[in-house]
């Protein structure tokens, strides 16, 4: 035995043990103090809590010292941190999850630039840059081909749904908005609104809680706010000027299909607005948070049309989400980071957090539907990473691809599954399971 294998195994140092989950603290204090040998590793710490536990069935655990989950042994990570044996090392143990597991994929005939998942109905939906969305079961079976769009659809979102009928809505690059039924019982779907006034790309959609109204973000620089009901004044026959993009091609074949105007333009960001995002928090249904080009993150209320706060960062935002149990906003850029915000915080309306791991942009971000540190990411490194943000590494980092060179572009985080798809036309679905809070 070398001298150096000789201290480690005889070195010790003083660890303060703390965890945010109540079902894993040990006795009644908020920490516990203990002497060990520095030549543990997460295996033998994961030991340590569940015999404090007095857990007969042994659970795993992960451990996080100052913002990094712990892949070293302790004297490693002193060595390379240089710091002495003689400090309390302050570690916060979490409950550790495994890996997600790909449990289906299937083919599409393009690009995959959007996904609504099964949370609300039975189906999944994806929109595709071959101008078609396309409906699947969960069982991995295509049932139906939506054909409207004229150009790539690039987002996606359902309205209502149950396992006997739904209705969703899909924006594309030909600006405009179709809201579809489908009928699963006849195996039927029929197009029930179009919305008009946008005079560029749809890249983003967004329902609020209550399903009474959506937002459809565009390159035109306009987030539109409208109402899902066909019952109202918003609603019309074909009766209005065409434009140019509208074209012959459906007016004619499709005289019956509603036109629909918003009933709000939230007007701000300066270029293209690429993604939106309505509260998840219950109550909220007001509460509307947008990116764009201009390297900011907005704060609507939709029912007065104010730009509530405006937070800025170095770059362009290409998605966002809000996770309904942090309350967090989070953000995928062109600088390969993910951001994190407050909107609570009012102070300085900075960054929270960043999450630095992806080689490339980070067009796709999706919260845990179940826990507050959970979310995934997806980046045109072709790789899909899922992170605890009570560290600053990633938990877990999936290929997204076969060939590992395919861009990430779409991911939804519900029921317990991950779905992505991007430029390699796969829907992948991933067993996704984490510790809820």
């Amino acid at each position: 035995m070398s001298d150096k294998d000789h201290k480690q195994l005889t070195t010790q140092v003083q660890i303060r043990l703390t965890t945010r989950q109540q079902k894993y603290r040990i006795g009644a204090e908020d920490a516990v103090l203990l002497m060990v040998p520095t030549h543990l590793r997460r295996f033998n710490l994961s030991e340590i809590v569940n015999h404090l536990l007095n857990n007969e069935k042994k659970v795993p655990f992960d451990f996080i010292i100052a913002g990094k989950f712990l892949r070293s042994s302790l004297s490693e990570y002193l060595e390379k941190h240089s710091i002495s044996t003689e400090n309390t090392i302050e570690i916060e143990y979490v409950l550790s999850s495994m890996p997600p597991k790909q449990t289906s994929s299937m083919d599409n005939e393009d690009w995959i630039a959007a996904i609504a998942g099964p949370a609300l109905t039975t189906s999944i939906a994806t929109a595709c840059y071959d101008g078609n969305v396309r409906l699947w079961s969960q069982t991995g079976a295509c049932i139906a081909v939506l054909k409207k769009h004229e150009r790539s659809v690039k987002s996606i979102a359902w309205l209502s749904g149950n396992s006997k009928s739904s209705k969703l809505i899909s924006g594309g690059e030909d600006q405009t908005v179709f809201a579809w039924e489908y009928d699963s019982s006849k195996k039927t779907t029929r197009v029930a609104f179009e919305c008009i006034g946008h005079k560029g790309s749809v890249d983003g959609l967004s329902v609020n809680e209550t399903k009474t109204h959506f937002a459809s973000a565009s390159f035109d620089s306009i987030v539109k706010i409208w109402t899902s009901s066909t019952n109202d004044d918003t609603v019309h026959s074909q009766q209005h000027e065409q434009s140019e993009l509208a074209s012959k091609r459906k007016r004619l074949a499709d005289s019956e299909v509603l036109l629909k105007d918003c009933i709000q333009n939230l007007e701000a960001h300066v270029g293209p607005v690429t993604s939106v995002a309505f509260s998840k928090v219950a109550g909220e249904v007001n509460t509307l948070f947008s990116g764009g080009a201009d390297h900011s993150v907005r704060i609507w209320n939709i029912e007065t049309g104010k730009n509530l706060h405006s937070m800025s960062c170095e770059k362009v935002v290409l998605a966002i989400d809000h996770s309904a149990n942090s309350n967090l906003i989070v953000t995928g850029h062109t600088d390969n980071y993910v951001r994190l915000w407050d909107p609570r915080d009012q102070n300085g309306l900075v960054v929270k957090m960043k999450l630095v791991s992806h080689k490339s942009w980070v067009p796709a971000v999706s919260c845990s539907p179940t826990s507050p540190f959970a979310l995934a990411t997806g980046s045109y490194d072709s790789s899909i990473k899922v992170w605890d943000v009570r560290s600053t590494t990633p938990l877990h980092t999936l290929s997204a691809a076969e060939d590992g060179k395919k861009k990430v572009l779409a991911l939804v985080w519900e029921d317990g599954c991950l779905f992505s798809g991007g430029e390699e036309g796969k829907l992948r679905v991933h067993d996704m399971q984490v510790e809820t809070e």
